[in-house]
């Protein structure tokens, strides 16, 4: 392959993103592998019916097994909570939303969304037992078919919330997508703090508290740091295989389309004895923002897309990835001067603030810089199919998982 120029090399990853701007808030998502299907979703929305100024409430979703549940949540989700808060207003007066009341409330809409899901399964299909094959094919391929598609796909979730007057943020997090706050304080290094916990099996405190809601006697309750040896996130929307009883997977679930690892399927079949093992209950924190407002506050999410190219296991550091936390290094990235040898060390190429100009996307920036920075090798390698096709085993193959940002300056 010929090695294009760095600006012919950064051309082609503008047009590979979905890059968007909404006011001083920048988003891509990202999925350049040709046969891959970017199962990643993105809200922003300005609520301007709460209470004082406009709200905004901003979101990543990672799904899994499909778009399905990431899709229908990033659609219905923020409607609920939205109008939970507005119904608050209406009857107790803007006073009512108190920092612990929003926070609750956030934690609630979400854990009650994802019973809706599991609902309405049940709804159509109390018994998966009691179905002959035919009926049970004849029940998912139906006019019902979404009801279980979105059941079964699965979904993280990672939101903010700010008020109107940006002296309140609330964050919650279901599943290991990241919120990050970076901030200048008086010494003049940007620093970056993780808001959330990560809900996947390589958290020590995930991994403890899904192995002891189940019996000793269980020995795959997590496998390989997976759920029942499949699934990574210990908290998500959907992924009902995960929830509901064995019989629900075998008779039901797995006659979906699915993009599944087969060690997921396997493991919701077979190591599935004490359901559930996955649960919709969020973390969910609130943030005073006016003591901030001197340190430039900007807030990141982002999907785990972004940790598995910091590491780099999939892509140019397979036999040596990286350990850096990427709340450090995506924070870093976002100053004006960044620590180059920092950078090195973590990725192995260089990195340049602002390549994407003054009025360019931050999110696309973060994105070229994390990828391949000035390297213009890596940068159109992680681009060509001819790379990302090529199969898992090949030593030169190269994955990218999705990859969504969002970038959000709180002043």
């Amino acid at each position: 392959m010929e090695c294009p120029s760095l600006e012919r090399a950064r051309t082609a990853l503008k047009e590979a993103c979905i890059a968007a701007r909404s006011g001083h808030i920048h988003t891509v998502t990202f999925q350049p592998a040709p046969n891959e299907e970017n199962e990643d979703r993105i809200v922003v929305q300005e609520w301007d019916d709460i209470a004082g100024p406009p709200w905004l409430f901003l979101a990543v979703l990672d799904g899994h097994n499909g778009k399905a549940a990431a899709e229908y949540t990033a659609q219905h989700l923020p409607d609920q909570i939205r109008a939970g808060l507005r119904s608050k207003v209406s009857r107790a007066g803007p006073q009512a939303l108190d920092a612990e009341y929003v926070r609750k409330h956030l934690v609630h809409r979400i854990k009650k969304f994802d019973e809706t899901l599991g609902a309405a399964v049940k709804e159509l299909c109390p018994d998966p037992s009691a179905l002959t094959d035919a009926e049970a094919q004849a029940l998912v391929s139906g006019p019902n078919a979404a009801v279980f598609q979105r059941a079964y796909s699965g979904t993280t979730i990672t939101a903010a919330l700010i008020d109107g007057d940006k002296k309140n943020l609330w964050i919650a997090g279901l599943g290991d997508s990241s919120a990050v706050l970076s901030t200048v304080p008086r010494e003049g290094h940007r620093s970056s703090e993780r808001l959330i916990t990560l809900h996947n099996g390589r958290t020590p405190t995930e991994y403890a508290r899904v192995k002891l809601k189940h019996p000793s006697s269980e020995e795959n309750v997590m496998k390989d740091d997976r759920v029942l040896g499949g699934l990574s996130p210990t908290r998500a929307i959907g992924d009902f295989d995960f929830k509901f009883s064995a019989d629900y997977a075998k008779q039901i679930f797995h006659r979906l389309p699915s993009s599944a690892y087969p060690a997921t399927e396997f493991g919701a079949i077979h190591y599935n004895h004490t359901p559930p093992y996955v649960t919709a209950r969020s973390d969910a924190r609130h943030i005073d923002l006016a003591t901030l407002r001197d340190q430039k506050p900007t807030l990141l999410l982002y999907t785990d897309g972004v940790d598995n190219i910091i590491a780099g296991h999939f892509l140019f550091r397979k036999e040596n990835p990286c350990k850096e936390n990427t709340a450090t290094v995506m924070g870093a990235l976002l100053g004006d001067a960044v620590d180059h040898e920092l950078m090195q060390r973590v990725f192995d190429h260089q990195v340049e603030p602002g390549w994407t100009g003054e009025n360019g996307n931050k999110a696309v920036e973060l994105l070229g810089n994390i990828l391949g920075g000035t390297n213009t090798s890596r940068l159109s390698q992680a681009l060509d199919p001819e790379y990302l096709t090529r199969p898992e085993d090949d030593p030169e193959s190269l994955y990218v998982d999705d990859t969504s940002i969002i970038v959000c300056p709180l002043v």
